[in-house]
């Protein structure tokens, strides 16, 4: 029985999802590294770094609207928990994601040519679930105070004010640490420190609600 609600609230949560603002952010992603590889030759790879980083951006600010649910007002009496509807959205939009990144990572590849030196392919795949991850906390948390289920038009905005953020930290915090350099290690360390801070956050913001108030007794009126 359970696995039958589970279906019947997870299919059409899929179905509902708006795939084309996705699908366009990554696109756009896509073609920074793509246009680049298809019109030049080999290029510099902490060039291709750089742009590779600027692509997870764009792919993240499309997490946003995998969340958006108009139905959500007329659902919220489902017998299903709410997360799961949620859950369905993001893991067919993890589909999609890792799909991109793996062909976007193969074109950088190529974008580098035979000789170059070969891309921290694992450094780099931390660094794209840490972006996707903190787009996710951020949208995940409008999701759950957005009551008519409008949540990238938000999320959007906040995710690119989380990045410029993050760009500005000084030097023994930052994050976005140039290929070949000498604290990169350091730096991926906090990127899974960030991934692991990102998830809880989303975990509770999609299953967390406070508990009822306890209803205080009531004293006889004129006794």
């Amino acid at each position: 029985m359970r696995v039958r609600v589970a279906a019947a609230v997870a299919v059409p949560a899929v179905r509902a999802l708006r795939f084309m603002p996705p699908l366009a952010a990554m696109v756009v992603g896509y073609a920074m590294i793509g246009v680049p590889a298809a019109l030049s030759g080999a290029s510099d790879p902490r060039l291709v770094v750089v742009l590779l980083r600027l692509a997870m951006v764009c792919a993240a600010l499309g997490v946003g609207f995998l969340l958006d649910d108009p139905a959500r007002p007329t659902t919220a009496t489902s017998p299903a928990p709410a997360w799961l509807p949620l859950a369905a959205r993001v893991g067919a939009g993890g589909v999609l994601l890792a799909a991109w990144w793996w062909a976007t990572v193969f074109t950088a590849g190529a974008a580098l040519g035979p000789a170059a030196v070969e891309l921290p392919r694992g450094d780099l795949t931390l660094e794209a679930a840490t972006v996707v991850a903190v787009a996710l906390a951020g949208a995940t948390v409008v999701w759950r105070r957005s009551g008519r289920g409008v949540v990238g038009l938000v999320a959007a905005p906040a995710f690119l004010a989380a990045v410029f953020a993050a760009a500005l930290l000084p030097g023994r915090v930052a994050l976005l640490v140039p290929l070949g350099g000498s604290d990169w290690a350091a730096a991926h360390d906090r990127w899974l420190v960030v991934l692991v801070a990102a998830a809880v956050c989303t975990a509770m913001a999609a299953t967390w609600s406070p508990r009822p108030l306890r209803r205080q007794p009531v004293a006889p009126v004129g006794r």
